[in-house]
């Protein structure tokens, strides 16, 4: 939660090193890598660690993680497939079930992250009833900060309230979520003209806080939403992109460009993003250019630099 994946990984080595006897240990050291994956957006990674959780689970294993590991499964299947991958399962995670409770207790992005996901996919009613668990964990855990940080969250967002996601972002003490919900605050305030200098501000904050909690992907979002604001050259601490990476790429070939550069087959990257490979290499042929390149290597060289 904090941001140090590469002492989470170390931790989870040792751990792996001596978990032959426990199920449960294995389960959850699995689980967590695959989090770290996601978050280093190494979708091949996630998909190898969450295969072998999916064979635990089948053999009955899971026990008390089924809602940490339905939480690693959502993400991974948004981040294969994007948000359409992931709407069927949207009113399962907000049942008020087992599940789903144990998901919005130890995750402080699911929350947030269901309303935004149902409200892309016309799921308003998902939206709200997401809202309305957020807020009544809140009002059950009353010294949680968390929980309340990621009910205001979840109100901001169904609500476009911008007090109650400035709240969030303030109290949120967790680094990646607290970033989310300023990301959110600088797309909100985007929308009025007269707020664009706003919103450039606290998008640079929240991608300096995605930096701090190891989230590069997210960055590069940041980046071409700043890009759209018009903003070609500013002063932060994270890694200049190339002015055409964020200018140019659409989000498909951002994902193709991605995938490939992590060292996957144009076959392996039409499974995960369900396109045919014919289609990937299309896109690959539309991203060389603008970025540069003219191989497979040289796009891994390049999109290091840029995430």
């Amino acid at each position: 939660m904090a941001g140090d994946l590469d002492v989470a990984v170390a931790m989870i080595e040792q751990v792996l090193a001596h978990a032959e006897g426990s199920n449960q240990l294995r389960v959850a050291s699995r689980l967590i890598l695959t989090l770290v994956a996601l978050r280093r957006v190494d979708v091949n990674a996630a998909s190898s660690h969450m295969q072998m959780i999916a064979d635990d689970a089948f053999m009955g294993r899971l026990k008390l993680l089924a809602g940490q590991c339905a939480w690693a499964n959502a993400q991974l299947r948004e981040a294969q497939r994007g948000v359409e991958g992931v709407a069927p399962f949207i009113e399962e995670l907000v049942d008020f079930g087992p599940v789903s409770r144990n998901v919005f207790l130890s995750q402080s992005a699911a929350a947030p992250w269901l309303v935004r996901l149902a409200l892309k996919t016309d799921q308003k009613a998902m939206a709200q009833q997401a809202v309305k668990i957020a807020q009544k964990l809140a009002e059950m855990n009353p010294r949680h900060q968390v929980l309340a940080a990621s009910a205001l969250h979840a109100n901001g967002l169904f609500e476009q309230n911008l007090v109650d996601l400035r709240r969030a972002a303030d109290t949120q003490p967790h680094p990646w979520t607290k970033a989310s919900a300023m990301e959110d605050i600088g797309k909100l305030l985007a929308s009025e003209r007269s707020q664009r200098d706003q919103a450039i501000g606290i998008l640079e904050r929240s991608a300096d806080t995605y930096i701090s909690a190891g989230g590069p992907g997210d960055v590069l979002r940041i980046k071409k939403r700043l890009w759209d604001l018009g903003v070609k050259h500013h002063q932060s601490r994270w890694r200049t992109t190339p002015q055409r990476a964020i200018k140019d790429l659409t989000e498909t070939e951002i994902k193709v460009a991605q995938l490939v550069a992590q060292g996957m087959t144009n076959t392996q990257t039409a499974k995960y993003l369900f396109l045919s490979p014919h289609t990937v290499a299309y896109h690959l042929k539309k991203i060389f250019p603008k970025l540069g390149v003219s191989s497979r290597v040289g796009l891994a060289r390049v999109w290091t630099d840029i995430v």
